[in-house]
């Protein structure tokens, strides 16, 4: 990892530093791209429109992230919980992500166990829905393997859960391996914050033939047989369409898979690709504590940082190079 994106990562997680960003007038613009501020009543109503006017799918992702303290764990579940519950009374796709970190890793594994457990559970109350799980995100490599661990212990318990891979880590093609002939979904992104050779491919290049390889996989006539629901999470015209061609040649249709995007990037591209029949999804964070958030888009590509600063210093809105 370089300075650069330790320092982004050290400036993401200052309590001061987020507290003194998130009172800036101009830091409102960077939240209002990237994030809708708010309750889960209001993230819902964003899904809503989302899917009645562009057909257009959402995961909800409450914002926070490293968090010890057992209140916030314990916020962090239960807003997510009631954001499950109210998309499913809503008859709209119960998805919600979360960071491990975020409900009860930095305690203990089986704090964030039970937490997990607890969203899933209420996922799988509400009204039967297509497509409808817990989605756990990925964060940096230490968490991959307890990451990977939850996400076997909810499958073996029955509970609607789904996983978050990245396509830099050289271990992904191993860890794909295991998952790809079960009944889930992955969520495939290109992973940003790499540590060097020995774990990452290097270069974009590398890095989306990596992609495509795993998507190839991910695409395969004993994955489609498992049911397993393959997300791309990816902004990248070219991978897109090799991933659309891949998936025509190899049986599928464009309901069977879907391409997943963040919230505010690319709309109209977006609107494009669902125009054309794909499944679509916006991975769509609420709440109040999204410097962090908005700091991470910053550190995966250094470019933005310059794009940051005209935001905080003018309010102009901010158009980030995402990850994805």
């Amino acid at each position: 990892m370089s300075l650069w994106q330790r320092r982004m990562i050290s400036l993401a997680r200052s309590e001061p530093v987020k507290r003194l960003m998130q009172r800036i007038g101009g830091a409102s613009a960077l939240a209002g791209r990237f994030v809708v501020v708010g309750d889960p009543e209001t993230a819902v109503v964003r899904a809503r429109q989302l899917h009645d006017r562009l057909g257009i799918s959402a995961s909800l992702f409450y914002l926070g992230e490293y968090v010890s303290d057992p209140a916030l764990v314990d916020r962090s579940v239960e807003t997510t919980i009631t954001a499950a519950r109210l998309l499913g009374a809503g008859g709209l796709d119960v998805q919600v992500s979360v960071d491990p970190t975020a409900i009860g890793h930095l305690a203990s594994p089986a704090v964030c166990r039970e937490s997990a457990q607890r969203i899933a559970r209420a996922v799988a109350a509400q009204p039967a829905v297509a497509r409808s799980f817990l989605m756990l995100d990925m964060e940096d490599l230490a968490l991959v393997e307890p990451t990977l661990r939850l996400h076997r212990d909810l499958h073996a318990q029955g509970l609607p859960v789904a996983v978050t891979l990245q396509a830099r880590l050289r271990r992904t093609a191993r860890d794909l391996a295991a998952l790809v002939r079960q009944p889930t979904a992955i969520r495939l992104v290109k992973g940003a914050f790499p540590l060097g050779p020995e774990h990452d491919h290097q270069g974009k290049g590398a890095i989306d033939r990596s992609y495509l390889s795993l998507a190839r996989t991910m695409l395969a006539p004993e994955a489609r047989e498992a049911g397993l629901r393959p997300v791309f999470a990816t902004h990248d015209d070219r991978l897109i369409r090799r991933i659309a061609a891949l998936a025509t040649e190899m049986g599928w249709q464009k309901q069977e898979y879907e391409f997943e995007m963040l919230y505010g990037v690319r709309r109209g591209w977006q609107r494009r690709l669902r125009a054309e029949g794909f499944s679509v999804r916006l991975y769509l964070p609420f709440g109040s504590d999204w410097w962090p958030y908005a700091v991470r888009r910053v550190g995966e590509h250094p470019g933005n940082a310059l794009l940051l600063a005209r935001t905080l210093v003018s309010g102009e809105r901010f158009h980030s190079a995402p990850s994805r």
